[in-house]
């Protein structure tokens, strides 16, 4: 009970968890991290927050691989680690950070 009273408590006044405490945190770190960057804001692949897919887009990508990146195998990183990542890069991005993303000019993906 005292539990869920501090996570509500966190949840209301607004505190946010540390996104490393996050579980896709480490499947990220371990697997897109080398090419997405730390923070998912990109480096030799494209930034990954603002994340603008749902999952199960996502998860097709990290299958089947999409233009310059290679599928990544179930063995490698699990559908319900493929989950927990996209849940953690939305985690990501704050409400505040979207005013800095409004109106700028966007390089796009890389080819």
């Amino acid at each position: 009970m005292r539990l869920v009273f501090v996570v509500g408590l966190l949840l209301v006044g607004g505190i946010a968890v540390d996104a490393q405490d996050h579980p896709g945190a480490e499947p990220y770190r371990q697997v897109c991290q080398l090419c997405h960057g730390a923070g998912a804001r990109g480096d030799i692949a494209p930034a990954l927050v603002p994340l603008v897919f749902d999952a199960d887009y996502v998860l097709a990508v990290v299958r089947e691989g999409y233009s310059q990146m290679p599928p990544i195998s179930s063995r490698e990183l699990s559908d319900d680690q493929v989950r927990d990542v996209v849940g953690y890069l939305e985690s990501l991005f704050t409400p505040e950070q979207e005013s800095d993303t409004d109106g700028g000019d966007s390089a796009g993906p890389r080819n």
